[in-house]
C-alpha cells in the first residue's frame, strides 16, 4: 500500500470526486486516499493466470471474475478497495453513493507481494471479512508457490488452509485449480 495522498481525512463524496479525477487508483481507508503501488511481471502473470482459470471453469454460471479495475466498497467500514481479482456471483450489487462500487464479491483473490503482503493478510482482511456476500479470501504469493486460502464457515468463523501442491479447492464456488496453472509461465517454484 502505499503512502496516504497528500489531503486531509475525506469524506466518501470527496474521496469519489478525488479518485474520479486521479490518474492512479487509490484505495480508501478511515477516510484517507492511498494510492495503489504497482506490480511486478510475476504478480501480473499470476493474476492473469487466475482469472483465466476462473473464466474457464465458471463458463456459463453466474459468476464472473473481475480484474483489479473493479472497485469494492465494504458498507461496514466505508472502505474502498481493488481487489487483483473478485468474484461475483449473480447480478452486481452497487454501492449506494458510488455507481462502480461492488458491494457482494463472493471471493476476493490478493497476489502478495513484499511491499503489500502485511496490509493484504491484515488490514484488508479486516474490512474484507465485514463483506456479507464474501465466502473465500484467497491470497496467492508471487515469491514463492504458496496460497493461503480464508473460507467463512456457517458460524462466521474462518478457516485458513494453506495449499503448496496439487489443487486450490474454491468450496464457494465449487471449483478447484492447478497450482500448475496458477503459477503457469512464472518462474515461481516450489519452495
Amino acid at each position: 500500500m502505499g503512502e496516504p495522498a497528500t489531503r486531509p481525512k475525506m469524506t466518501i463524496d470527496e474521496y469519489l470526486a478525488f479518485e474520479q479525477a486521479a490518474d492512479v487508483r487509490h484505495e480508501f481507508i478511515n477516510g484517507e486516499a492511498y494510492a495503489m503501488a504497482g506490480g511486478t511481471a510475476e504478480h501480473a502473470a499470476i493474476a492473469a493466470n487466475v482469472i483465466g482459470a476462473l473464466i474457464v471453469r465458471l463458463r456459463g454460471r453466474r459468476c464472473r471474475p473481475t480484474t483489479s479495475d473493479q472497485r469494492i466498497f465494504v458498507p461496514a467500514t466505508e472502505a474502498f478497495f481493488y481487489p487483483d481479482i473478485s468474484v461475483i456471483c449473480g447480478g452486481y450489487q452497487y454501492a449506494d453513493r458510488d455507481p462502480n462500487g461492488i458491494v457482494n464479491p463472493r471471493v476476493i483473490f490478493e497476489v502478495l507481494s513484499p511491499s503489500t503482503t502485511d496490509h493484504d493478510l491484515g488490514t484488508k482482511f479486516q474490512h474484507y471479512r465485514r463483506l456479507e456476500s464474501l465466502e473465500a479470501y484467497v491470497l496467492v504469493h508471487a515469491e514463492e508457490r504458496r496460497i493461503e486460502h480464508r473460507q467463512r464457515l456457517e458460524d462466521g468463523g474462518w478457516l485458513i488452509r494453506e495449499v503448496t501442491e496439487g489443487d486450490l479447492a474454491l468450496p464457494a464456488l465449487d471449483i478447484a485449480i492447478p497450482l500448475d496453472e496458477v503459477y503457469d509461465l512464472t518462474d515461481v517454484r516450489p519452495g
